[in-house]
């Protein structure tokens, strides 16, 4: 029998735009009774998603500053809740159970979580992604973005990450749930996702993950293009989008809702797509092997055909073209999506348009 802490704790983060929603098993109460104590979620029911200082905290709830201040910081440990700046300067807040708590679990996730983690996902993520702007952002493959082209600094990798004071490198925790319920693939987990400030700093400190360079970075991004995996920018924001996750469609939290689970507005598709060169396609089919989301195949001139209702223009069919018959281009004019500028932004929107404006007015 769950306590009514939690059920309030549920209802508090199901406020957040992204949602935590009820479902008849209950499951995510277990998920939060894993989680937290009973005085841990009572504090986290006083958080928001604006930063607050363990004095200004103390002072609605009528605590001790400083203990209140030492029970945060356990609760940062665990990854209830995230902090912001330097010690003597600390601030909290909260975050969505995905991206963010979730996450946090990194090294914790073990099978039983995992199992309860996997019996939550399909409505967590229905949830979650059930909003006409995507929350999350595919990155193409840089390499095949013709430098002719204009290009934004959020369609870049590298100027993503360059642009981050700091940069993490951790395990990716998709792929890792998966392996431990014996499905999904057996692509590296180990430091394939990039985490940006403020969340690096934040990983880094936790131990959640450990501090990595540009250079790093980029070198994780060329492993997971050379594995298959698609480059998403955990949030669609033309400004710090926090990080970026290389992505499978077996294991990943939004290509499986993508490819798995239907939902259509999971991903903001990039702003590129394929062209095939037919008089120099061979027919060998390894573009449609490393597509993630089956939008090409061979006609019966056994030459590749794309399929742009299905395509996320994550640009990997180009890298895995021995002939060079594909190559990347911008997508017309009228197709082209800029994102909101900031998070803050973003998650207004994604709030305005679920009816959900308790944190983002």
């Amino acid at each position: 029998m769950h306590t009514e802490v939690y059920k309030k704790l549920r209802g508090h983060y199901h406020k957040h735009p992204l949602g935590f929603p009820e479902t008849e098993s209950e499951v995510e109460l277990k998920i939060l009774t894993r989680l937290f104590s009973e005085e841990e979620a009572e504090v986290a029911l006083h958080l928001t998603p604006k930063p607050e200082t363990a004095k200004a905290l103390a002072e609605n709830l009528g605590k001790d500053p400083d203990e209140l201040a030492s029970l945060l910081e356990r609760m940062a440990d665990k990854g209830q809740v995230l902090t912001l700046g330097e010690k003597d300067k600390r601030r909290y807040l909260l975050v969505p159970y995905i991206p963010g708590v979730w996450e946090f679990q990194v090294n914790r996730m073990d099978k039983e979580f995992a199992e309860d983690c996997e019996a939550y996902y399909p409505r967590q993520a229905k949830e979650m992604y059930n909003s006409a702007t995507p929350p999350v952002r595919v990155v193409a493959v840089e390499k095949n973005v013709p430098g002719v082209l204009k290009v934004y600094p959020f369609e870049l990798a590298s100027q993503i990450v360059k642009e981050s004071k700091k940069i993490a490198l951790a395990d990716c925790i998709c792929r890792k749930h998966n392996q431990l319920i014996g499905k999904g693939c057996q692509r590296p987990h180990e430091e394939m996702c990039i985490y940006l400030s403020p969340l690096a700093e934040y990983f880094i400190e936790r131990g959640l993950g450990k501090e990595a360079s540009v250079d790093d970075a980029l070198r994780a991004i060329e492993r997971g293009e050379k594995t298959g995996l698609v480059r998403n920018a955990f949030l669609n924001v033309q400004k710090n989008p926090t990080g970026l996750c290389q992505c499978c469609r077996c294991c990943c939290h939004s290509l499986r809702a993508v490819y798995e689970l239907k939902i259509p507005n999971v991903l903001a598709k990039s702003n590129f797509a394929p062209v095939i060169d037919v008089e120099s396609c061979t027919g060998c089919e390894s573009c449609v092997d490393i597509c993630p989301m089956d939008a090409l195949a061979l006609d019966g001139n056994e030459k590749a055909v794309w399929n742009p209702a299905r395509c996320i223009g994550c640009g990997l069919c180009v890298s895995g073209c021995p002939a060079g018959a594909i190559k990347l281009e911008r997508v017309p004019e009228g197709q082209v999506t800029v994102p909101p500028e900031t998070y803050s932004k973003l998650m207004t929107i994604i709030a305005h348009e679920k009816g959900k404006v308790h944190f983002y007015k």
